[in-house]
């Protein structure tokens, strides 16, 4: 595989998969990209990363000779555009090439900044897809393993819900981070046995579709033992829920508890059948927000009058309309960071649909 770049002839020796650590999208996407590296005959490297670590990221992509970095489920952080952009242009002016398929909000200025390095940069962003179908359908169109992580992948980022095995890997995934946030592990030295084994051989070689159990008893047993305490917790955070009327849309605080995920929480509160407080009953909330500890901001929406992206705008963040992210930042009192929050949504109506 021979490419030109910056006045000279190199050819491509391996690839370097980066990819967002926090879901199976981002851990399915890789998979793929581990499949297609090895379908080349190329080496593969990968490092699952978070927004917060875009520094790192491309201090090491600056350092890449002749590698095809091909980046999944992340957009791009405008915070650290120009830093990206550097690590991008060194890593091209050494015989490096760009495929970068995300499926989150840019910006035209992002894009453009993309667009313009050399060695002519793939970027495909579609809203319609995730990030794992993305590289299903551009890398590995017809390999069936490759298509089955999409399809898992979908289920999960879309918080569909359908399948057993995507639940079953959404929370595997879980319980293998917060293990390693808690034992304070690299976080992709912690994922690579499960993407590994997803890019050997699926969904199967890791969950047994029949007994519905993982094939790692050790595994098993923990995604059990967490589903347990993580009802628990859920149970117990939403009893001291924030709610007001903003734009006559029901807006819902709950403060999320240590081991569990916006996305568990969101579709915890998006069931009735769990809304019910010292018995009493609750309705679904438009908008849905889960405030960590650390002050990070989960938006789900519980129906399709609200808009996650344009609300976590507010709070320097973004995703999709039905799924989003932002920074409140410290705070030490719930409720006074509770009426905060509902302070910057009275003040704009952007965030609602009509």
């Amino acid at each position: 595989m021979t490419e030109s770049g910056e006045g000279k002839s190199s050819k491509i020796t391996s690839i370097l998969s980066i990819s967002h650590e926090k879901d199976v999208d981002g851990v399915g996407a890789a998979a793929i990209v581990w499949r297609y590296a090895k379908s080349k005959g190329l080496d593969f490297n990968v490092d699952l990363a978070d927004y917060g670590s875009f520094e790192r990221v491309f201090t090491v992509v600056a350092s890449q000779r002749d590698t095809l970095i091909i980046i999944t489920d992340l957009g791009m952080d405008e915070n650290h555009l120009a830093l990206v952009i550097a690590g991008l242009e060194k890593a091209i002016g050494h015989g490096c090439r760009l495929v970068w398929l995300d499926h989150h909000q840019w910006s035209k200025r992002s894009i453009k900044a993309i667009q313009s390095l050399g060695n002519k940069p793939i970027l495909r962003v579609n809203h319609d897809f995730c990030a794992a179908e993305i590289a299903f359908k551009v890398l590995m169109p017809r390999d069936e393993i490759c298509a089955e992580i999409a399809l898992v992948a979908h289920d999960t980022d879309f918080n569909l819900r359908e399948l057993d095995s995507a639940n079953a890997l959404a929370d595997a995934l879980s319980v293998i981070r917060f293990h390693a946030i808690t034992h304070k592990l690299d976080m992709t030295d912690a994922l690579i046995p499960l993407l590994t084994s997803l890019a050997k051989g699926g969904v199967a070689e890791v969950w047994d579709g029949e007994s519905k159990r993982f094939k790692d008893r050790l595994l098993d047993d923990q995604v059990r033992n967490y589903r347990k305490e993580r009802m628990k917790k859920m149970k117990r955070a939403l009893k001291n829920h924030c709610d007001q009327m903003i734009h006559g849309r029901l807006v819902r605080v709950v403060q999320i508890p240590t081991g569990v995920t916006t996305t568990d929480l969101g579709t915890f509160v998006a069931d009735e059948e769990n809304l019910v407080v010292d018995g009493q009953r609750m309705p679904v909330a438009d908008l849905f927000l889960a405030l960590s500890p650390g002050g990070m901001l989960g938006f789900r929406r519980g129906t399709e009058r609200v808009l996650c992206d344009q609300a976590a705008r507010l709070f320097n963040g973004g995703g999709h309309p039905y799924a989003a992210g932002g920074s409140y930042g410290d705070y030490e009192d719930f409720q006074a960071a509770c009426d905060d929050i509902f302070h910057s949504l009275t003040e704009n109506r952007e965030w609602v649909t009509e």
